[in-house]
């Protein structure tokens, strides 16, 4: 910790003594802002290749260069800026990547040649890596991995026989299965499968069969891969992943797991004796967001315990130590997101807690690298000691932008709800402010439903706090971080308790913020929050205006046009004709009569996880009773705005419509 606190010492004096100004953010700002991002390790510890993306506004898209690091001169060189999900082969000398060239698409090697500075040498093309855009669930990963001998890589691709990747947009479409949907559009109905290589453009499948095979992981002898699969006989109708190993040389699958629940991600030993993988229990579980936390199981001698049960928190992304003895997993804890470490039969210990967000992480054999972000400070690469002591930041890729800038305060508030429940919520105020001048008040409600707030960097609060905004932002009941009986809280019953959460939070706030002006608020969610911004204005009329995005409406219209028909099944236990009442009564679209709010509805034309007409229903509605509203719809975009230039219109579209309603004095 003491190299962060100088690190914040010199930036504090830079701005003392510093001549130049810093300015208010405004959203063209965002468009020169660097992402870092993950982080790979050189198999002896001694060098990290990260990734910095930025915006290209006038191009409407993205552009990333590769950097690798020296670790111990702390110097930096550029690898590249074309290409994309690179891995160091485990002997060293080798990396592979993702890029476009010489009028070839895939995967490609390359040696690293050091010289004077690290440099890609010439480039061996393994061959294109197709893909489909069949959905499997979040946690899947259509991955590619290095054999430990450095000799072959697995990778996970679609099989494009007996689909059809390019259908014609005037051909008729002809449906018999139910995840007939994308997160964009149709599904082109392609099975991934695992193919390996031999660092040639040679390749042979290692899971044919009808099965998407996916997530995979070598033994550490090379001869085997860990992979993930759902062999029930309808794997649509239910999220039943279990572990598989394939032999390379035999070709034999085996089945690991046969569990009612859910496996993810497996990560096999470095010693080749245990096999990590996060997963969960219950019978009905949902490919979105679902309320059980998933624990980290190891299988060992053919047997399966949990090394992380006596944490009661949602356990992640686990990693092996190289020795193979610890192991490494994030998990998210009252608005941080940590890293622990466990060894067999001990109890989990967190290693990085800080008020921050902790992203990809990075095991090598002294050290561990990860990115890190908390507010006032974008993501940015750190290191520390296997026990987490140390830590040290290594990357100042937004060194320039954060010291051109202000940004908001941001602290965390506690409270009790109506049942006694203990609540935390965070308020953002705008950079200076004293509490002497009273503040419009934004309500923001997160997504999920079992998603969370926290210690973060966040854009958007940042550009409402510079629009002079307070910005009261709460994880009621249903959010992750608390434990699972707070993460269940919204079961059967979106709008229920933790609705009572969002407003006793608000309550509390006004109170313990005396500067909160409660006659100037204003209410916005995306996705879950979006339902919960609907369900809001039906319920109460103190927010002056609402921005709802991505927003549900109606949950029995929301079961057979999304393609995530497992969520409703799951919070609310069953089909939607047995539970007919229960879902109309949790439907904003039930109650659209008692709305007077005006009311904002922004929405992608693509999404399918939320479809568009959930914001076409909650319009008309709105519409046909009175209230002020608009309605912003945005082509060629799916769950969220991505494009750049549709992501500085929808700022600007919420800031005008907040701008008019909520900010004026009454």
């Amino acid at each position: 910790m003491l190299q962060r606190s100088l690190f914040v010492l010199l930036i504090l004096l830079a701005g003392t003594f510093g001549t130049q100004a810093q300015d208010p953010l405004n959203i063209d700002d965002f468009w020169e802002l660097p992402y870092v991002s993950a982080p790979q390790l050189s198999p002896d510890g001694n060098y990290v290749i990260y990734t910095v993306s930025e915006v290209v506004i006038d191009r409407n898209s993205w552009r990333s260069t590769t950097y690798i690091m020296n670790l111990e001169t702390k110097e930096r060189t550029a690898l590249s800026n074309d290409i994309s999900n690179i891995q160091w082969a485990p002997n060293g000398k080798m990396v592979s990547y993702f890029a476009s060239r010489y009028g070839k698409s895939g995967l490609f090697v390359a040696p690293i040649e050091w010289g004077n500075q690290p440099e890609l040498g010439p480039e061996t093309f393994l061959g294109q890596v197709r893909q489909t855009d069949h959905f499997l669930g979040h946690p899947t990963k259509k991955n590619y991995a290095w054999s430990p001998d450095s000799r072959h890589i697995a990778f996970v691709a679609a099989d494009w026989e007996g689909c059809n990747p390019n259908r014609n947009a005037n051909d008729p479409i002809e449906i018999d299965r139910t995840m007939y949907k994308t997160r964009t559009g149709f599904s082109d109905n392609c099975r991934t499968r695992v193919y390996i290589s031999d660092l040639t453009e040679e390749r042979s499948v290692l899971t044919p069969g009808p099965y998407d095979s996916h997530s995979v992981s070598w033994s550490a002898d090379s001869e085997k891969l860990v992979f993930l699969s759902n062999h029930t006989d309808d794997p649509d109708m239910n999220y039943n992943n279990d572990l598989f190993t394939v032999d390379i040389a035999s070709g034999d699958i085996t089945q690991l797991t046969t569990s009612v629940g859910t496996e993810h991600d497996p990560q096999w030993s470095p010693k080749g004796d245990r096999i990590a993988y996060p997963a969960t229990r219950r019978p009905v579980n949902t490919k979105d967001s679902p309320a059980e936390n998933t624990q980290v199981y190891v299988i060992e001698n053919g047997q399966v315990s949990s090394w992380t049960k006596s944490l009661d928190r949602r356990a992640t992304s686990p990693v092996w130590h190289p020795e193979g003895e610890w192991l490494y997993f994030s998990a998210r804890n009252e608005g941080r997101s940590l890293v622990y470490r466990v060894r067999k039969g001990e109890t989990p210990e967190p290693v990085i807690d800080e008020e921050g967000m902790v992203g990809a992480l990075a095991v090598g054999p002294d050290k561990l690298v990860f990115t890190f972000q908390e507010p006032g400070q974008p993501s940015e690469l750190y290191e520390a000691n296997l026990d987490g002591t140390q830590m040290e930041r290594l990357t100042y890729e937004t060194e320039e932008w954060v010291r051109d800038h202000e940004f908001a305060s941001v602290q965390d508030f506690w409270f009790t709800s109506f049942d006694g429940t203990k609540v935390q919520g965070f308020i953002a105020t705008p950079h200076g402010h004293d509490g002497s001048a009273e503040l419009p008040v934004i309500h923001r409600i997160h997504g999920g439903p079992h998603g969370m707030y926290g210690y973060s960097f966040n854009d958007f609060n940042e550009l409402l706090a510079a629009e002079g905004y307070a910005v009261v932002f709460i994880n009621p009941r249903g959010s992750t971080g608390y434990g699972q009986e707070f993460a269940d809280g919204t079961y059967q019953a979106w709008g229920g308790g933790d609705y009572k959460d969002l407003m006793i939070g608000m309550d509390t706030a006004l109170v313990r913020f005396p500067f909160l002006d409660q006659d100037r608020m204003g209410v916005t969610g995306g996705s879950y929050g979006g339902f919960m911004t609907n369900w809001v204005v039906t319920q109460t009329d103190r927010y002056d205006a609402a921005v709802t995005v991505a927003s549900v409406s109606n949950l029995i219209s929301f079961y057979g046009t999304s393609l995530y028909q497992l969520l409703i099944e799951t919070e609310f236990n069953g089909l939607p004709w047995d539970n007919f009442s229960l879902l109309w009564h949790f439907s904003p679209m039930a109650h659209i009569d008692k709305v007077t709010t005006p009311t904002l509805l922004l929405h992608g034309e693509q999404d399918m996880d939320v479809p568009i007409t959930q914001a076409e229903e909650f319009y008309i509605g709105l519409k046909k009773m009175g209230v002020p509203a608009r309605f912003v719809r945005y082509p060629n975009e799916g769950h969220g705005v991505r494009q750049p230039q549709h992501r500085a219109h929808y700022y600007r579209e919420i800031m005008k419509w907040f701008n008019e309603y909520v900010k004026p004095r009454p």
